[in-house]
């Protein structure tokens, strides 16, 4: 699937939205990746696509470095059980992008 400018303005709200993990941990993390989220919500699906993504920084995405609470690459399940499934991420994500981020 090509990345259409639409996908580039969505993800360029991430940095404002900050890693939805950190944010419910009440804390503030801009420093955001892409995660595309997969059929069936399990590693190794296949991507549902570019519209299906959500900011997560570098611990909670990767396990890369350290944060609080479970990385969803470490652990996925107690991720999920902590912060939600990837349907009530994905539409966190989007109510924050109308929203403008500006709430949480």
């Amino acid at each position: 699937m090509n990345i259409t400018a639409a996908h580039k303005a969505r993800w360029s709200r991430f940095p404002a939205i900050g890693c939805l993990a950190c944010r419910k941990e009440g804390l503030a993390n801009p420093n955001t990746q892409v995660h595309h989220l997969n059929v069936g919500g399990k590693a190794g699906q296949k991507r549902r696509g570019h519209d299906f993504t959500i900011p997560l920084c570098p611990w909670h995405h990767q396990g890369h470095g350290f944060g609080p609470g479970p990385s969803l690459a470490k652990q996925s399940k107690a991720f999920r059980a902590a912060y939600g499934t990837d349907d009530e991420l994905l539409a966190w994500t989007n109510e924050l992008i109308r929203m403008g981020a500006l709430k949480a």
